[in-house]
């Protein structure tokens, strides 16, 4: 019998309790029909799924260590997650476990067509999130033009005045930035002006102590020079958060000089602008670190050691050389005469056969068949749930106005408590009623719109960023072993279904 954990999660105030038990409904009738046995409930409420920050769920992820459960059972794949390089990244987790992870609307089988397959469900569902949160950023954006708070706490040394809704200065803590920019200014070190404003009884945003990361985040914060900035979505981190410090995407910012008033002058701000960039450049002559795609896959075909990231000058003066290296080579007595290996030679290598076996084109036409087929049905069973929720919303809505009568006739603290409550389920059908008709509008895919979400999903992994790319390798590469005069590397598409391709040693130009 399968022992089986579920996850359920709702993000939104108007996803409430309901959500939660309908998600649970189906993955027991799911325990029931497929012989497995529900161990434990995992739920996190009024948590969006574009985050992993979510407590139940890095609970459920610990948890899997244990080795107690077989398989996590989510109503849809985006109760997992809504961000594709998080749904990955743990994926694969759970699978070096050996525990699946099951979609009780979206059961699919373990096979090379259902990895593209859900990589693009994922990549859907990732869409239809950001489509929601954009129509929520409007509003957002109308007070950001017109330089007004727009939720979350103010910067330290702000308030926002209850009528207006715009920032004013809060003079007491103001004092605290102008002390942090003029110790600065005079050449104190980070702890001594940490020290001195925890003496005088400053305090975070949060309420904590100040740190190192709090006095550099103010440091970095243009708002003290009277510039209103409101960061959108899209400048947010992987994680779902907000990069405050200023390292963000400036076509994702909205700013207003003027819109806010000032701490610090111009002036002072760009001097100390200067003088962190001044450190910053200082420092990294002696802190700069290559990035290695492959470490902790590569092994040596000679000996069965490690291979690691190395990096050396051949004579002073000359370029620098960054390989992999057979770590017993690197000790003192070098017992492994298997030779080190370019760096961007072997993950060229690698990153080619990769995508040529990911993104075969042979599989399009199956692919597009099967998604398809999926969406057809999801469309039907959305149209279905939309029907009864129309029908029971209608019924809401009657007993609504009906309760309202009796209040205006006979009034009643009780038909209060009622309407408040029917009121609730009104919001709620309305709200599940139109993720029904967006569902039930899910578009059919072309095979020409297939092919290029293929190319743009191949540019993401030859292309993309550092941490992206070392997701998608971490889940499919499952090792790399170097001989002399050849390279292995195996593939893991699916539990059981490993792919070994030999591969023939360039020539380093």
């Amino acid at each position: 019998m399968l022992r089986a954990v579920a996850y359920a999660r709702f993000s939104s105030e108007l996803q409430r309790e309901e959500s939660i038990d309908a998600q649970l409904r189906a993955i027991r009738k799911y325990c029931d029909e497929h012989d497995a046995v529900l161990l434990t409930v995992y739920a996190d409420k009024g948590i969006s799924g574009t985050s992993d920050n979510r407590p139940e769920f890095q609970r459920m992820i610990a948890d899997a260590d244990k080795g107690e459960f077989d398989a996590v059972i989510v109503h849809k794949l985006d109760r997992f997650a809504r961000n594709r390089y998080d749904s990955a990244i743990y994926k694969n987790h759970l699978k070096k476990r050996g525990i699946r992870l099951i979609s009780v609307l979206e059961n699919l089988q373990d096979t090379p067509e259902s990895v593209i397959l859900e990589s693009v469900l994922e990549g859907i569902n990732e869409y239809y999130s950001l489509n929601l949160s954009r129509e929520v950023r409007k509003g957002l954006l109308e007070n950001a033009l017109a330089c007004k708070a727009t939720g979350g706490p103010p910067p330290l040394g702000y308030s926002v005045d209850k009528e207006t809704h715009r920032y004013v200065i809060n003079e007491y803590e103001a004092e605290a930035i102008r002390m942090i920019f003029r110790m600065y200014l005079d050449g104190s070190s980070y702890t001594e002006t940490i020290a001195e404003l925890n003496r005088r009884g400053y305090r975070t945003r949060r309420g904590d102590l100040f740190g190192k990361n709090s006095l550099y985040a103010l440091l970095r914060n243009e708002r003290y020079t009277g510039v209103y900035i409101y960061i959108a979505d899209s400048a947010k981190h992987a994680k779902g958060r907000y990069d405050r410090s200023g390292n963000y995407d400036e076509n994702a910012v909205i700013r207003v000089p003027g819109g806010m008033p000032a701490i610090i002058s111009e002036e002072d701000f760009h001097r100390v602008q200067e003088r962190m960039a001044q450190r910053r450049h200082k420092s990294a002559q002696f802190s700069a670190k290559q990035e290695y795609l492959l470490s902790g896959k590569i092994t040596c075909g000679v000996c069965g050691n490690p291979y690691a990231g190395n990096s050396r000058r051949p004579r002073p003066g000359h370029p620098l050389y960054v390989s992999y290296k057979c770590t017993r080579r690197n000790q003192k007595v070098k017992t492994c005469k298997n030779p080190e290996i370019n760096r961007d030679v072997l993950e060229e290598m690698v990153l080619e056969r990769l995508c040529s076996s990911l993104f075969d084109p042979r599989v399009i036409p199956s692919l597009l068949e099967r998604y398809n087929r999926y969406v057809a049905e999801k469309s039907d069973s959305a149209r279905n749930t939309a029907e009864t929720l129309r029908t029971e919303l209608q019924s809401v809505e009657r007993k609504i106005k009906n309760t309202v009568n009796l209040m205006v006739d006979i009034g009643s603290s009780a038909l209060k408590d009622k309407l408040l409550e029917l009121e609730k389920s009104k919001e709620q059908l309305s709200y599940e009623l139109k993720q029904a008709l967006v569902a039930e509008s899910t578009a059919r895919i072309t095979e020409k719109q297939l092919v290029n979400l293929f190319r743009k999903a191949e540019q993401e992994l030859r292309h993309g960023t550092l941490t992206n790319r070392r997701k998608i390798i971490d889940q499919y590469v499952k090792k790399v072993v170097v001989y002399p005069d050849r390279v292995e590397v195996v593939l893991n598409f699916v539990e059981g279904f490993e792919v070994k391709e030999v591969l023939e040693k360039k020539r380093e130009s």
